[in-house]
């Protein structure tokens, strides 16, 4: 629009400087003439400019479509590398599935069996809470201390029924004068006393009380029990004069309580002081450990005694033989001229059946000649 407005400005001026003078004119017309080469060249170079984009266009574009199918091929690749993907996450999703499954399957199975052994954990929990309960109320009924040394002295009789041998121990032994210990333990020819009545009540209440002096006095009460206790045994049933060994065994009832006898407290330790009085605590497998070292000392004893009674046999089965030696060796001499006499009958008799048969054949070759043909009586004419 501007160019069109340009030119036809020109001719109006040319026009009218036209109209003054000639040499204007012809200026007038150079320039035009100027204008115009100029507007051609300008439409020339812009042809070729246009030309050039054209040109660039078209590179551009042949580029940008050879770039879009390489975006094509890369996008099949990328499709196809995704589909192979996807078929493999899939694949791994059932497998995955069906691995769940299996394992729920089995953790239905499994909590099914936890759920049953939950019932009968439960089940047992309360005939645990029943054998508590129970246990409580046996406790309660063995609070007497009488039928609780009773219950101590049947534990005793069956372990010694368990470890010994029977004959090797006795219940309720009589020491003379009117004493009875709770059992012996028969060695050779001497017992070994054994107490079951251990005094438990103080030291039960140091383990019942909260209160931390009444728990430090019934801790002393109880070491002052167990003192005059074993001063009873001592003085009671070591009796040697009796047949009694020179120490007894105290039982004492449960492993922690002789824990509590055997520990160093604030004096010296309660074993420290039964040993020292010759009477020696034990727990249960103490004692079973010492009854089977009896047991194996008694059979010691008994295969000694059987021992001397096989030697005594022997020795006398030795002058058995003694006695028997000389009528034997006598029969052998007999029997030996028995045998010679035997032996020279014997080749008598062979020569006597010899001598015989050699008459017996010369007798039959004498009967077979008179048997022969007979003489003839006259002589041949």
């Amino acid at each position: 629009m501007a160019r069109t407005a340009r030119t036809s400005f020109v001719p109006q001026t040319v026009y009218a400087v036209s109209m003054s003078s000639p040499s204007v004119l012809v200026g007038i017309a150079l320039m035009a003439a100027a204008v115009g080469a100029a507007a051609v060249l300008l439409v020339l170079s812009r042809s070729r400019d246009s030309a050039a984009r054209l040109d660039r266009l078209l590179a551009e574009t042949a580029r940008a479509r050879e770039a879009s199918q390489s975006v094509d091929r890369r996008f099949e690749e990328l499709r196809g590398a995704v589909e192979s993907r996807v078929g493999g996450v899939e694949q791994r999703l059932e497998t995955g599935q069906r691995s769940i499954s299996e394992h729920l399957g089995r953790s239905g199975t499994l909590l099914q069996e936890v759920g049953e052994k939950l019932g009968r954990l439960h089940e047992a929990s309360q005939k645990i809470e029943r054998l508590a309960g129970e246990v409580t109320r046996l406790e309660d009924l063995l609070k007497p201390p009488k039928l609780r040394g009773t219950l101590g002295e049947m534990f005793l009789e069956q372990a010694l029924a368990q470890a010994l041998p029977p004959g090797s121990f006795a219940t309720q032994h009589g020491l003379g004068d009117g004493v009875v210990v709770d059992a012996v333990v028969f060695v050779q020819d001497r017992v070994v006393p054994i107490d079951s009545k251990f005094p438990l009540e103080n030291y039960r209440r140091s383990h019942e009380v909260e209160d931390e002096g009444e728990r430090r006095r019934a801790r002393t009460q109880f070491g002052r029990d167990v003192r005059k206790h074993v001063d009873a045994i001592a003085e009671k049933y070591i009796r040697p004069a009796s047949g009694t060994c020179d120490f007894a065994l105290m039982y004492v009832p449960a492993e922690a309580v002789y824990s509590e006898i055997a520990a160093d407290g604030e004096e010296t330790a309660l074993a420290d002081y039964a040993t020292a009085r010759r009477v020696i605590p034990v727990s249960p497998r103490l004692l079973y450990a010492y009854l089977s070292t009896v047991a194996m000392g008694l059979r010691g004893i008994a295969l000694q005694e059987n021992a001397r009674e096989v030697h005594q046999n022997l020795a006398e089965l030795s002058r058995l033989w003694d006695r028997v030696g000389g009528p034997l060796e006598k029969l052998g001499g007999h029997l030996e001229n028995a045998s010679r006499q035997y032996e020279e009958t014997s080749r008598a008799f062979d020569r006597f059946t010899t001598r015989l048969e050699t008459i017996a054949d010369k007798a039959q070759a004498d009967d077979a000649a008179v048997e022969g043909p007979g003489l003839p009586l006259l002589p041949p004419s």
